[in-house]
């Protein structure tokens, strides 16, 4: 047997771009096997060290070609280290059986209609691609946005998958984000609770810089996208905007509205536009009298929602909406009933 033969064949296999694991695979195994133990001694170098390095970058997908630095394109003039900037990812995804790549980001990164540039760098250049926030998700209940992208996708470029299965507790998980254009890969985060809208997590007190990091994704073990990340608290707390929330954006760009369940736990308390604000909540008694009221301001906890509805003296929570329609605003109050569960809408009436 030529075994310099074998060596170069191995050596172009394993270098080749494009050669994949699965493509690869069957020659680390089968070639052994079929030249018998010595092969592997009489190999072993320099291939061998090459071959398990080709194999590791098949096997790990490389995070640089999925998540990107995120600028405002109003901002490009400024010198980098001066401009404001977050962090965005690709993802792939079926819409009515058609496949599509989006990027995401944190909510409250950019404003609807905002022109992006997200930067990818693989090492060696930088690979630049614009896009436009194009969908929002509803204030209160989620911290998320669609970037529609405008150029075309360079092939190397690597949408993530976005997970199935919720997060599950003892899972690593992982974060990746660009905070002071340094592509930072934050791990482990342990798994602490999931409400079906953000997920939280604990945050390593050793990652000082942490402006630039939202819009990151929130990744498990198989690399798939759980939440987008949307800030870290000094107690060392991460939160995510939970991707539940992707299929009620892509039907609201693509149909021009969706629905969004309000629930707390095992309560869903009705469904409220996804334009739509909970400006406070109401509780009344049978008779209707005014019990409470909670004005909404930054979060909606369901803590919150649970303890009003707790309340053996509250018989309805009504949750007074707001909403900008062709620039002006319009109120609506969703009323549910404790008694019989179930909802209804009634016109805002000032008092």
């Amino acid at each position: 047997m030529d075994f310099k033969l074998v060596r170069v064949v191995f050596l172009l296999v394993a270098l080749l771009p494009g050669t994949s694991q699965a493509q690869l695979s069957p020659w680390a195994k089968a070639l052994p096997e079929a030249l018998g133990s010595s092969f592997t001694a009489k190999i072993s170098s320099p291939f061998s060290t090459q071959l398990q390095r080709r194999l590791a970058a098949a096997k790990a997908p490389d995070i640089r070609l999925s998540v990107a630095r995120l600028d405002h394109a109003a901002c490009l003039e400024l010198p980098m280290h001066k401009r404001p900037h977050s962090t965005a990812f690709l993802f792939k995804t079926i819409y009515k059986n058609r496949p599509e790549i989006w990027a995401a980001t944190a909510g409250h990164t950019g404003q609807l209609g905002e022109k992006m540039l997200l930067t990818f760098y693989n090492g060696k250049k930088e690979i630049p691609v614009r896009g436009t926030i194009v969908q929002m998700g509803p204030a209160l209940l989620s911290d998320a946005s669609l970037i529609k992208l405008e150029t075309s996708l360079p092939p190397e470029l690597q949408p993530f998958t976005l997970s199935g299965k919720p997060a599950q507790p003892r899972e690593p998980l992982e974060t990746w984000g660009y905070a002071s254009n340094k592509l930072y890969h934050i791990t482990p985060l342990n798994f602490e609770k999931d409400n079906t809208r953000f997920i939280r997590t604990d945050f390593p007190a050793t990652q000082r810089k942490r402006s630039g990091l939202c819009g990151g994704p929130l990744l498990n073990a198989q690399h798939e996208v759980l939440g987008i990340h949307c800030g870290s608290s000094p107690e060392d707390k991460s939160y995510a905007s939970n991707i539940r929330i992707i299929p009620y954006l892509l039907q609201a760009y693509h149909e021009g509205s969706a629905d969004i369940p309000v629930i707390a736990k095992h309560l869903t308390f009705g469904s409220i536009h996804i334009n739509e604000r909970i400006l406070y909540v109401q509780c009344t008694d049978e008779q209707g009298h005014l019990l409470n009221q909670e004005d909404i301001y930054d979060q909606l906890p369901q803590s919150l929602l649970l303890s009003l509805y707790q309340d053996p003296e509250v018989r309805y929570m009504r949750f007074v909406l707001g909403a900008y329609l062709y620039e002006n605003p319009v109120y609506r109050v969703l009323v549910y009933d404790k008694k019989t569960g179930r909802h209804h809408f009634e016109p805002f009436l000032y008092r």
